[in-house]
C-alpha cells in the first residue's frame, strides 16, 4: 500500500511540474528549439496531407531521410490534438512517464523495494524532462528500447518461445523510431545464447539459438516494409539511406579534423567540406552522369575511409572527448531553451572558438559567463549526473560481486552498443536510449550502500 501511495505522489509531482513547464513555455519553442525537429515535424504533416510518406511540398517524391514510426506518433498527435503540438509533448511526456514505470518493473525483478527510486531517476532526470518538450524522436525511442529491455530481462529469468517473439517485434519497431539499434539484429541469436549461459535454469543452447533466429525473422518482417518503401525511392533495401549517412560520418570527420588541427569547429567543417568537394571534383565529367544515390554512396564512402586517416592519439583523444559529454553532459540545455534563458551555448562556443577547446572545458566557460537562474539549473543537473555515475561505479561493482552476470550482460551490452555508435559526436541526447540502464546500475549502487549503513 505504501508503494502504491509513493507511485501516487510521485506522480501527482511529476504531472504538477510538467505542467507548469508546459505553461512556461511559448508555443513555437517546443518546435524552433528541437533538434532537427522540421526533418520529423514535416513527414508528419505530409501523412496527415497526403496520407503518405511522401515529401511535404512534393507528394511525388518519397520521404525516406526519417523513419517512421515518430512522424506517424506525431501525426496521430496532431490528429486527436486538432493540430497543436502541445498534444505531441503532452504524449512525450506521458511517454517518460511509462518508461519511468517499465524501468521500476524491472529493478522490482532484480532488486525487490527499490524500484520507486529507478522511477523517480527516470522521470525527473533532467535531461529526459528537457528532451520531452521538444519536438525529438529521442523519448519515443528511449521508451521502445527501455520496452525491449524489459523483455530481455524477462528472458532472463524464462528463456520462452513467445517472448523471443516479442523482443523481435519490439527490436523491429525500435529500428523504425531511429535506425541505430540496427546493427545488433542479426546478434541477436549470439545475444540469446550468451543470455542462456547465464540463466539460474539451465536451457540446452540450442533452444536459446533457435529463439534468437526467431527474433531475427520477426524484426526483419516488421522493418522491411520500409526497407522496401526506400529501395522503391530508388536507394536501395536499407533502413538508413546515404543521405543521413553522409550527415554523419561528415559531423564525425569534422570533430577529429577540429582535434588534428588545432582549430575551432567552424574552421574544421569549412576544411571538411572543401575536401569533399575535391573528391567530388575527381570524378570530373563522371560526376555529373551519375545519379543521386550513386553520389551520396560514394561521399560516404570517401568519409569512411577518411576515418581511418587520424592517428591513433587524434582517435583516443575523440573517443575521450566524446564519451565525457555523452556520460557526463547535464543534458540542461533544452530548459534552458525552454524557459528562454539567456546565455551562451557550449557547442557554439566550441564553433566560434580560435583553437579546439575540449567539451568539458567548454562547459566551464560557458558556466562562467552565465546568468545565476542558468548555472543554478546547470549545477543541478551536473549534480544528479555526477551522483549516477558514482553510483553506477558502485553499482557495477556490486553486480559483479554479486555474480549476476545476465543483468551485467544485458546492461554493460546495451551501454557499450551505443557509446560505439556514437563515435566522436556523443552528446547527452545520445545518451538518452540507455538512460534507464544507467539508471538501474545506479540503483544497484544506492541499494549496495543502504545495505552496508
Amino acid at each position: 500500500m505504501n508503494i502504491k501511495l509513493n507511485i501516487y505522489v510521485i506522480s501527482v509531482a511529476y504531472m504538477l511540474f510538467n505542467m507548469v513547464l508546459l505553461f512556461s513555455t511559448p508555443y513555437d519553442v517546443h518546435l524552433a528549439q528541437g533538434a532537427d525537429a522540421s526533418s520529423w515535424y514535416n513527414p508528419a504533416l505530409a501523412i496527415l496531407k497526403h496520407g503518405a510518406f511522401v515529401t511535404l511540398n512534393d507528394p511525388t517524391i518519397l520521404q525516406t531521410y526519417r523513419p517512421p514510426l515518430y512522424p506517424i506518433y506525431e501525426a496521430f498527435m496532431l490528429f486527436i490534438g486538432n493540430g497543436s503540438i502541445v498534444s505531441i509533448i503532452i504524449g512525450q511526456i506521458t511517454l517518460l512517464w511509462l518508461t519511468g514505470l517499465i524501468t521500476y518493473k524491472i529493478i522490482e525483478n532484480v532488486l525487490p523495494g527499490k524500484g520507486v527510486v529507478g522511477l523517480v531517476l527516470v522521470i525527473f532526470n533532467p535531461n529526459a524532462l528537457g528532451t520531452a518538450h521538444l519536438i525529438q524522436s529521442d523519448i519515443l525511442y528511449m521508451f521502445m528500447v527501455t520496452a525491449t529491455l524489459y523483455f530481455l530481462f524477462l528472458y532472463k529469468s524464462k528463456g520462452s518461445f513467445k517472448l523471443s517473439i516479442l523482443i523481435g517485434f519490439l527490436f523491429g519497431l525500435t529500428c523504425l523510431v531511429r535506425t541505430s539499434g540496427q546493427y545488433l539484429i542479426l546478434l541477436l541469436p549470439i545475444i540469446y545464447i550468451i543470455i542462456g549461459l547465464f540463466q539460474r535454469i539451465k536451457q540446452p543452447l540450442v533452444i536459446h539459438l533457435y529463439n534468437g533466429l526467431i527474433s531475427v525473422i520477426i524484426s526483419i518482417v516488421v522493418i522491411f516494409p520500409w526497407a522496401q518503401h526506400n529501395a522503391n525511392a530508388g536507394w536501395g533495401y536499407n533502413l538508413t539511406t546515404p543521405e543521413i549517412k553522409v550527415v554523419y560520418f561528415r559531423d564525425n570527420i569534422i570533430y577529429l579534423e577540429s582535434i588534428k588541427s588545432d582549430t575551432s569547429l567552424d574552421v574544421a567543417s569549412k576544411k571538411v567540406k572543401a575536401d569533399e568537394q575535391s573528391h567530388i571534383s575527381s570524378y570530373a565529367e563522371k560526376w555529373s552522369h551519375m545519379g543521386k544515390h550513386d553520389k551520396l554512396s560514394s561521399i560516404v564512402t570517401y568519409y569512411k575511409k577518411q576515418l581511418f586517416t587520424y592517428d591513433y592519439n587524434t582517435v583516443a583523444k575523440g573517443f575521450i572527448d566524446s564519451w565525457i559529454d555523452l556520460f557526463g553532459a547535464g543534458g540542461a540545455a533544452n530548459l534552458h531553451n525552454l524557459l528562454a534563458l539567456d546565455g551562451d551555448r557550449s557547442v557554439h562556443t566550441m564553433s566560434s572558438s580560435k583553437n579546439h577547446v575540449s567539451r568539458a572545458n567548454t562547459v566551464f566557460d560557458t558556466l562562467l559567463k552565465s546568468n545565476l537562474a542558468v548555472i543554478s539549473i546547470s549545477l543541478l543537473s551536473f549534480v544528479y549526473v555526477i551522483a549516477l555515475r558514482i553510483l553506477g561505479f558502485v553499482g557495477l561493482v556490486k553486480i559483479i560481486r554479486c555474480r549476476e552476470y545476465g543483468v551485467l550482460f544485458i546492461l554493460s551490452g546495451i551501454i557499450i552498443y551505443f557509446m560505439l555508435i556514437a563515435l566522436f559526436v556523443g552528446n547527452s541526447r545520445y545518451r538518452l536510449p540507455i538512460e534507464p540502464a544507467l539508471i538501474i546500475m545506479a540503483v544497484y549502487g544506492f541499494n549496495s550502500i543502504v545495505k552496508r549503513r
